[in-house]
């Protein structure tokens, strides 16, 4: 991604990925590995080269990616970071609050939030509660935030085998053109 405005599309696509290919995640234990699975496939219809951590499910240990803090990241080898993913399976406030906290503070341009909603009755109410718990949260814990980058809360509600998709997704845009730099001279120094 070289602009803010690629960043924006595609976090656009990423949720239309997401809305087109979700199925039943509600009550089941495998939450974070079949959205990984997704976030996987995504990734692969970009056709950028980008690697992805964790690489596949089931990877035996001694072909493990390296650790990084984040539950999913892609990556251009040589380049960064081109998008982060935190996925919660709990919906209260604390614990989708304490996942989103991490995305605060890695540089990527597009950063996904990912959650469910339960309340069938009030899916909708329930999606914009937390999506004002974010909103809010990152008002108040971190005053930097690099041009052009994406974040992207998507909450999962998942209404049955047949049925529309119902899941609600928001983004928020920080203002400006991406920033990034390459070094050219700059050298390290002993101090």
């Amino acid at each position: 991604m070289d602009s803010a405005k690629d960043a924006l599309a595609v976090a656009d696509r990423l949720v239309e990925f997401l809305k087109s290919k979700i199925r039943d995640t509600h009550h089941r234990p495998e939450w974070t590995e079949r959205n990984f699975d997704l976030l996987r496939e995504f990734i692969e219809t970009l056709k950028i080269g980008a690697e992805c951590y964790p690489s596949a499910k089931n990877v035996a240990p001694e072909q493990k990616a390296k650790q990084f803090l984040w539950d999913f990241i892609a990556y251009k080898p040589k380049k960064g970071i081109l998008l982060t993913a935190e996925s919660e399976h709990g919906n209260d406030k604390h614990s989708i609050l304490e996942d989103f906290e991490k995305l605060l503070y890695v540089r990527s341009p597009v950063k996904l939030m990912m959650c469910r909603v339960h309340d069938r009755i009030n899916a909708e109410q329930q999606a914009f509660q937390i999506k004002d718990w974010t909103q809010k949260f990152m008002e108040q814990t971190c005053t930097w935030y690099s041009p052009g980058e994406v974040f992207v809360l998507y909450c999962v509600y998942w209404s049955g085998e047949g049925r529309d998709n119902r899941d609600f997704a928001f983004r928020l845009q920080v203002d400006g053109e991406f920033d990034y730099r390459g070094i050219v001279s700059e050298k390290f120094k002993a101090v």
